[in-house]
């Protein structure tokens, strides 16, 4: 259990976790940064997103544009199916060699990659289990609204594009419930790093 997955919604902190799970040992990969590499110039999704939505996507400097890029699939299923086709497999590529690099430093390593859509993108059966977090609705749309300075309306309909929270946590190995304060997050996230530590390497840590 050494390659491990972790998902939630907008807004349910998932960068928070991930930053607790650094303090405390565990190596992460944040997905969001993968997507921006591999659609960086000289990469091959690179290429192939703008070969299918053309350069109207791409700033003055040949850089795609990604809230464009955003805007243009977030209500096209089709295009958004295209742009997932293109992307996810360049993003778990990249990450397969992130974590070998990890791996030949540190043969011990944990390491937990973060993602919204795990479940969704159907790469939930590349890792040896899966991290939920779990976070009300009105609590999501609250920080997002807060975060991203966004309307409630437009909160609102990111949160219920979304895979629902109770439908998230079925595919869940561990679960930590960011619904409290940090240090109650940082409590759950002790428990679930002493509990995957144990499994691995059968220690136990109590600070």
């Amino acid at each position: 259990m050494r390659n491990i997955g972790m998902t939630g919604g907008i807004g349910s902190g998932k960068n928070q976790v991930a930053d607790m799970f650094n303090q405390l040992g565990f190596y992460t990969i944040d997905s969001d940064i993968s997507s921006r590499k591999v659609m960086e110039k000289g990469h091959p999704a690179y290429e192939k997103i703008v070969s299918f939505f053309g350069k109207d996507i791409l700033d003055e400097n040949g850089n795609i544009l990604r809230k464009k890029l955003g805007d243009i699939v977030f209500n096209d299923k089709e295009k958004l199916k295209t742009l997932e086709n293109i992307v996810h497999p360049a993003i778990y590529e990249y990450e397969r060699k992130e974590r070998s690099k990890i791996y030949g430093r540190d043969d011990k390593a944990v390491v937990i990659t973060h993602a919204a859509l795990i479940i969704e993108s159907g790469s939930i059966d590349k890792y040896d289990a899966l991290i939920a977090i779990s976070c009300p609705d009105e609590l999501q749309v609250k920080r997002v609204m807060q975060r991203d300075n966004f309307s409630e309306e437009k909160a609102r309909n990111i949160v219920s594009h979304q895979m629902p929270n109770e439908e998230r946590l079925k595919y869940a190995d561990f679960i930590i419930d960011n619904s409290s304060t940090l240090d109650d997050l940082y409590k759950e996230v002790k428990r679930v790093h002493n509990l995957i530590t144990q499994i691995n390497y059968g220690e136990k840590h109590n600070k």
